[in-house]
Order: structure tokens, then sequence, then C-alpha cells
């Protein structure tokens, strides 16, 4: 029997972060996979599996190499990881994970290490399918990230007022500007990644203060990478929660 080339290309797990158009039949699809991180897919026909690129799709891509000379990578296949019905057939399960896919797209460099996010996502991927209720996924996720990417606040001093997210830092005083999160706000993004997500409802987060946490997260995340880009996913997904 012949033995595995140990540096051979192997079947790599990813998800679909999104994708733009490569001439009339091609796409460039990201990809956020374990081992190598966001990478670029040159997907040769694309409209022949058009239904494997939604964002969030969770796939199995074999023999993933990049192309010499060149930022695209390519694969011999791809095929569905897990079957991922919730997510195609419901609108606020698609809502929600689009949400994601944007944020882990504009958040996350091509080819830079990601192996913590990318167990974060796969989590995400499964409350989709299983979650009774999705409405609470993109602030357990929002906060999710902020850990993983190192910058989870200290527990909330007793006497601080709010957290500004452009600097970083608690506040001491009230009426400190439009950036500053309030207290419950800051207290529940600091404690949701200890908190299991089904207890998360405990927690009685009014949808105001839900979309505060998801989108302030998601400021402080931007101004401590210095990024300028704005999410566009979420008002669709307000709507859908309203």
């Amino acid at each position: 029997m012949a033995l595995r080339n140990p540096n051979a290309p192997s079947d790599v797990n990813a998800l679909v972060l999104g994708g733009v158009p490569y001439g009339d039949r091609s796409r460039i699809v990201r990809l956020l996979t374990e081992e190598h991180g966001v990478v670029a897919l040159w997907v040769a026909n694309a409209r022949k599996d058009k239904g494997l690129w939604h964002p969030m799709a969770a796939l199995q891509v074999a023999e993933l190499t990049q192309k010499k000379g060149q930022g695209l990578w390519q694969g011999r296949g791809v095929h569905r990881a897990m079957p991922q019905l919730g997510l195609r057939n419901s609108p606020e399960r698609t809502a929600v994970a689009f949400f994601v896919a944007e944020c882990l797209a504009l958040v996350l460099h091509e080819e830079g290490p990601a192996e913590e996010a990318f167990h974060l996502a796969l989590d995400v991927c499964m409350l989709v399918e299983s979650a009774e209720d999705v409405s609470m996924i993109p602030v357990h996720f929002m906060a999710h990230l902020v850990q993983t990417l190192g910058l989870l606040p200290p527990v909330v001093p007793p006497s601080a007022k709010g957290f500004n997210v452009e600097t970083g830092e608690y506040v001491w005083g009230l009426g400190e500007g439009k950036h500053v999160l309030d207290m419950p706000v800051i207290a529940a993004m600091v404690a949701i990644p200890g908190t299991k997500f089904d207890d998360l409802r405990v927690m009685n987060l009014t949808r105001i203060q839900r979309k505060e946490l998801a989108l302030g997260a998601f400021r402080y995340i931007r101004s401590q990478f210095g990024l300028h880009r704005e999410l566009k996913s979420y008002e669709v997904l307000e709507a859908l929660f309203a």
C-alpha cells in the first residue's frame, strides 16, 4: 500500500464569507479556513453549483492550494460539509449568517492566522441551525469575536459610567459622547463569553440594547484595528427581529 505524502494537499474545512463575479462564469469566493485563514478561492464555473456560495456555507474543499505567482487559491472539488437546511430556508437564520459573514470579512485579513475565529464561526453555524431563537446569536457572536481578537475589556469597575468604543477605555462621567456604551450593554458584552448561549435570555437585553451591543462591539473592533468600513447587513437583521 502506498503511503500518503504528508506534504500533499488534503481536504480543508471552510466557511464562505462572500464573493464577487470574475468574468461571465467564474467567481472569486472568500473562504475562512482553519489552516490558512481567509483565502480567495477561484471558482472556474460558479454557475454550476451556485447554491454552494452563500455566506456561512460550511464546505469541504479538496486539495486546496495556492496558484503559483498569484494570490488566488484553487481546489479540485467542493462539497457541503453539512446540509444547513435551517440557514437556507429561514429568512431570520439567513440574515444572521449574512451578518456574521460580513463582520468576519471586514475584520480578518487574508491568509492571516484565524484558527480561533474559524472555530467561533463554526460554532455560530451550528447555533444558526439548532437554536430555537436566533435573535441572540449576533450579540453572542460579537462578544465572542471581541474576546477572540484579544480585545475583551476587563471586568467593569463599580464606579464606571460606560465604555468608550473609540478609545477602548471606561468612562467615569455621564454624557461623554455618542461613542460610549451604557453600563448594562458593556457589562453584558464582558459577561457573554463566560455565559452559555441558552442562558443569555436571563440578561433581559432589550432590542435596543442588543443593537447597541452588536454595533458597538463592531465599532470597538474597527477603532482598535484602524478600519474604516461600515456594516451593511445589520439593518436587515434588525427589521426581521423588530
